[in-house]
C-alpha cells in the first residue's frame, strides 16, 4: 500500500501511519515533512483493513481514519480541517465504508437531536413527552440495527462487511451466521473474515 497524501497548510512537522495492532494503536510508518510537499507513507499488508493518518500521536481526536488496500491511494485533506474535510481515491473498501459511515452519522445526529429533547422536556416535568421521545430513539436504534445488518450482507464483497459485522453484532450467533455466509472466498480469507469466523467460534464454545 502506497500512500501520497497532501495536507494544505502543513508545512513542517512528523506525519504518523497507524494500525490497531494486539489491541493497541501502532506507528507504522511516518515522516518528517520540512516542505510541505507530497507526504508519502507506505505498509505492506496482505488484505484490506482499517488505518489512521495522525499529526500528533497524543491526539486520537485529530486522526484520519480510512480503510487501507493494496496499491496507490491518495489522501487530500487541510491542516485547519485535517479530518473532517478530507478526500481518498484510490480505495474500493474506503469508498464503500464511507457510505455506511455517512447515513450511520445521519443516525447519530438524530439520536443526539432526540436527546437534548427529552433533557429538556424532563427539566421541565413534561414526563408523558419523555415517553414519547425515548421510544423514538429505540425505535431509531433498531432502524440503525437493521440498516447496518443489511448493508453488512449488500456489500458481502466488500471488507468492510466482516468489520461492521465485528462492530456491531459480535454477540449475536445468528447475525454473525447470516453475514459470514453472504461473504465469498477472497473477504472470509482475510483478517477481518478471519476474526468473524473466531469469534463465531468463539460464541460456539460457550
Amino acid at each position: 500500500m502506497n500512500i501520497n497524501l497532501s495536507i494544505d497548510g502543513f508545512k513542517k512537522g512528523n506525519v504518523y501511519l497507524q494500525k490497531i495492532q494486539d489491541s493497541a494503536l501502532v506507528n507504522i510508518d511516518s515522516v518528517f515533512v520540512q516542505n510541505g510537499n507530497i507526504i508519502k507513507l507506505k505498509h505492506k499488508i496482505s488484505s484490506p483493513e482499517i488505518f489512521y493518518i495522525n499529526l500528533d500521536i497524543s491526539n486520537s481526536e485529530k486522526r484520519i481514519e480510512f480503510f487501507g488496500e493494496k496499491g496507490d491511494i491518495l489522501i487530500k485533506t487541510n491542516l485547519k480541517k485535517f479530518n473532517s474535510e478530507f478526500e481518498i481515491t484510490g480505495s474500493f473498501n474506503d469508498s464503500v465504508y464511507r457510505n455506511y459511515l455517512k447515513i450511520i452519522k445521519q443516525f447519530n445526529y438524530n439520536r443526539l437531536d432526540l436527546i437534548k429533547q427529552s433533557i429538556n422536556k424532563s427539566q421541565k416535568k413534561e414526563l408523558d413527552s419523555v415517553i414519547v421521545i425515548e421510544e423514538k430513539i429505540e425505535n431509531l436504534n433498531k432502524r440503525q440495527y437493521l440498516y447496518s445488518l443489511n448493508f453488512a450482507v449488500t456489500n458481502s464483497n466488500s471488507h468492510v462487511s466482516p468489520l461492521i459485522a465485528l462492530n456491531e453484532f459480535s454477540k449475536n450467533k445468528v447475525l454473525l451466521d447470516t453475514i459470514i455466509k453472504s461473504l465469498n472466498k477472497e473477504i472470509l480469507i482475510s483478517k477481518y473474515g478471519k476474526r468473524l469466523k473466531a469469534t463465531l467460534n468463539k460464541i460456539d464454545d460457550l
